[in-house]
């Protein structure tokens, strides 16, 4: 569903030229959830933003379903750590939701009832009809996942979603974003800087190089299915892939 090609990033200005991503490879499959990390500054939300067409590659080619992309795909939704910047204030959470639905030119009828449908599985239904600075962080966020999955795309891109929010709140979306995978089979690239949440979120992770960027490894997570933050996070397998991600980003930074 979701193939990126020898992509490579250059910034240039004023005779200064910084190669951000070196040449990245890896795809993700039709229904897959995959993290990506890396060291800070790695080139992470560069690499998102070129694989949802928001910011010109320097070089390769990321392809959606088997169509390049060139700019913002129509499949593809995109949910930001900034959700405070991404919601406007003086929409209600219904509105908020059903403006890109608007864009796409749906109907009344089917907008409504998509923005019921998302409200509802993220649990903000009763508070459609407030905005979103009267809700918490944590809730505000979930009216970002609910605007993304109303939209029903093909691919789902997350950069980063839950780093500005309190451990407990962070947990429950956690939670939310695997069940509405299950129970959607949006095809999810999911960045993160946490390594615990790439082990408890992915099917795979793709561990990131210090730029300029490149695939370290691609790494299958094989725990159970059915994820759990209590029972997970306790097997002796999660905390044997934790600490393996973890010596891999201590690598690539230079330090053991």
């Amino acid at each position: 569903m979701l193939e990126i090609s020898s992509l490579g990033k250059v910034y240039e200005s004023r005779g200064r030229r910084v190669e951000a991503i070196g040449s990245i490879t890896f795809g993700v499959g039709s229904g897959e959830l995959v993290c990506v990390v890396g060291p800070s500054g790695c080139g992470k939300t560069t690499l998102l933003r070129c694989i949802a067409g928001l910011l010109p590659a320097s070089a390769g080619e990321v392809r959606v379903a088997g169509v390049p992309v060139t700019g913002p795909p129509p499949n593809m939704a995109v949910v930001f750590q900034e959700y405070g910047r991404s919601l406007f204030p003086w929409m209600t959470v219904r509105e908020n939701v059903e403006l890109p639905l608007k864009e796409k030119r749906l109907p009344a009828g089917r907008r409504r009832e998509l923005v019921g449908e998302s409200l509802t599985a993220v649990g903000l239904i009763e508070a459609a009809e407030a905005h979103p600075w009267q809700l918490s962080g944590g809730m505000q966020q979930r009216v970002a996942i609910a605007r993304a999955v109303a939209y029903e795309p093909q691919v789902l891109l997350m950069d980063e979603p839950f780093a500005a929010v309190d451990a407990q709140t962070r947990a429950d979306l956690e939670d939310l974003i695997l069940r509405l995978w299950r129970d959607l089979g949006v095809t999810t690239l999911f960045v993160t800087h946490d390594i615990d949440e790439a082990v408890y979120l992915g099917q795979r992770v793709i561990v990131l190089s210090s730029s300029p960027t490149t695939v370290m490894e691609d790494l299958k997570i094989d725990l159970p299915a059915e994820r759990d933050q209590v029972a997970t996070r306790s097997l002796p397998r999660f905390g044997e892939l934790r600490g393996h991600v973890y010596r891999q980003i201590q690598r690539a930074r230079g330090t053991r």
